[in-house]
């Protein structure tokens, strides 16, 4: 166990899920560090000049990025940051936050990047939370780190990396690169030790924090990267995925870097950026969500026309469910199939999927992951179901839903040693698993996550309203929409007007991707006998 993770954070062994290792890959020495696997064995074994990072008109070698790693990771151990230390890194998708991840995994600490629209009583939670000591923050995100410094409980120093000019008095980013040492020896971390936290939010609207191990990081691209995409050196994995999103640091760190390839980072990237990116920087892997393919096949009709596609091997679709229109529009537009997946922040990444070379039934998520069992379980017994019966998803593997510090939630989220992450499914007699619906009140819009009940307690806040409940509503361009029905207190009347201010006390609450599109207000909600709102009722109902 790494210093400065005490045990008691993390689930006790009879509750933490069971793992196996059925793929050859997913064996690794007792010593192992992720990024010695990522990073330093690719300039050990020759492909130093390879390009890792293409940004913008620059790239980044294996070698440039083995200096940079070294060179913060001795800075970051020279202030302080100990073995097992929770490290913030808040960035957009840029250079800067793949050096700061990795080299904080390097020195043994672990790394818990941020999502960039957080607010400050956001941040304050996560990071009380993982008790981080260090936060390494983008000028142009201070802001939300700065409103929450009187309440930080731990954080001892905070890095930032000036690029917009924004005034600060605390260490400089480019200055402890300037002034680290270019050697640097890997901590000699165990592979069951952490090196990386996700905080998610789950209907309770307290985020959890998932840990991941060294191997686990590994894992996930020695299972689903190596057998569903088959990577080479020559490829460029690319994609709009926020990094702080396990599908984004998949995607867009761990699978590039184990295969000795490069990844495009695009900072807040649009429709049209991510096609100039595939021009640009000759994306073969192209990963998004539903909602960024058809705002692709949307909003750039000509794009084929318009952009050189051609270096375009595979698309990779997850957050939300792909629905088979968009799976063949864009496979008739760009001449490349979109692999469904279903993963989870807590899973680390995908555990269901096809295979690339697969006959793709668009219809269906596709098989367990090679590495990967799954079964289809009553909720209420736990016993296996018949195929084509739906029920709850259980899942077991070489990754599994480990929460920091929340026993409660670690034992509602394993069943019998197999992890539960909450999904309905059916699983069909030629195997393949069809997603039906989420078994909670998780909305999930554009790929993000949002649970109702945390913006049910902000609209709550606002002056006119008496009663809140808030459900999913269907969207044709965001897969789901948050929606609020609202009944207002007696001498409130509903208007536009109205819904702005309630629109707005939520942008200005929470990060802005979680407020209501749209409001409904409402004389009464329905109730059970026992006077809870039948949240399913109007879920329905939007249907």
């Amino acid at each position: 166990m790494q210093p400065n993770v005490s045990t008691e954070s993390l689930p006790d062994e009879e509750d933490a899920p069971d793992y196996i290792y059925p793929v050859p890959e997913a064996h690794y020495p007792q010593q192992l560090n992720v990024v010695d696997e990522l990073l330093d064995r690719h300039v050990r074994e020759g492909r130093g000049d390879n390009i890792a990072i293409r940004f913008e008109d620059r790239t980044i070698t294996y070698e440039e990025l083995q200096s940079r790693v070294n060179r913060l990771g001795n800075a970051l151990r020279d202030s302080g940051v100990e073995a097992g230390d929770r490290v913030v890194v808040r960035f957009p998708n840029r250079p800067e936050a793949v050096v700061s991840c990795l080299a904080i995994q390097k020195i043994g600490a672990v790394a818990l990047p941020s999502m960039k629209l957080l607010r400050a009583k956001e941040l304050e939670y996560i990071i009380n939370n993982a008790e981080a000591t260090t936060v390494i923050v983008y000028d142009d995100l201070l802001e939300e780190v700065e409103n929450a410094l009187p309440e930080l409980e731990t954080v001892e120093n905070v890095v930032v990396a000036e690029r917009n000019g924004v005034e600060h008095g605390y260490h400089s980013y480019d200055g402890l690169l300037e002034d680290g040492d270019e050697e640097l020896e890997t901590y000699e971390t165990a592979r069951e030790d952490l090196a990386l936290m996700l905080y998610t939010s789950g209907t309770t609207g307290r985020p959890k924090g998932a840990v991941h191990t060294h191997r686990q990081v590994l894992a996930s691209a020695d299972t689903y990267a190596r057998y569903c995409l088959e990577p080479t050196e020559e490829d460029v994995f690319g994609g709009n995925p926020p990094l702080p999103f396990a599908y984004g640091y998949g995607d867009l760190v761990t699978f590039p870097l184990r295969f000795g390839a490069s990844t495009s980072l695009v900072e807040d990237a649009s429709p049209g950026d991510l096609l100039e990116a595939v021009e640009n920087h000759g994306v073969s892997v192209l990963c998004s969500i539903p909602t960024g393919f058809n705002q692709m096949l949307s909003q750039h009709p000509d794009g084929p026309e318009e952009y050189d596609i051609s270096s375009l091997r595979v698309g990779l679709s997850a957050g939300e469910p792909l629905t088979p229109t968009t799976f063949e529009s864009f496979e008739d537009e760009y001449g490349i199939p979109l692999l469904d997946g279903i993963g989870t922040t807590e899973m680390l990444h995908i555990f269901i999927s096809h295979r690339h070379d697969d006959e793709i039934d668009p219809s269906a998520t596709g098989f367990p992951v090679p590495g990967y069992e799954c079964k289809i379980i009553d909720p209420d017994t736990g016993e296996e179901l018949s195929r084509g019966e739906a029920g709850l998803l259980a899942v077991r593997g070489p990754t599994g839903i480990e929460y920091w510090n929340r026993p409660e939630k670690q034992l509602e989220a394993v069943e019998d040693g197999w992890s539960v992450p909450g999904d309905i499914f059916v699983q069909r007699e030629d195997g393949r698993l069809e997603y039906k619906s989420r078994s909670d009140d998780l909305i999930i819009s554009s790929g993000y996550n949002i649970p109702g009940p945390e913006v049910e307690a902000v609209v709550q806040e606002h002056e006119s309203v008496s009663e809140v409940a808030v459900t999913a509503s269907p969207d044709e361009e965001r897969g789901e929409i948050v929606k609020a029905f609202v009944v207002l207190t007696e001498d409130a009347t509903g208007s536009d007007d109205l819904v702005d201010e309630i629109q707005n006390h939520v942008k200005n609450t929470l990060a802005p991707y979680k407020y209501p599109r749209a409001v409904e207000f409402m004389e009464t909600l329905p109730r059970t006998e026992t006077g809870k709102i039948r949240r399913t009722e109007l879920r329905d109902r939007e249907q």
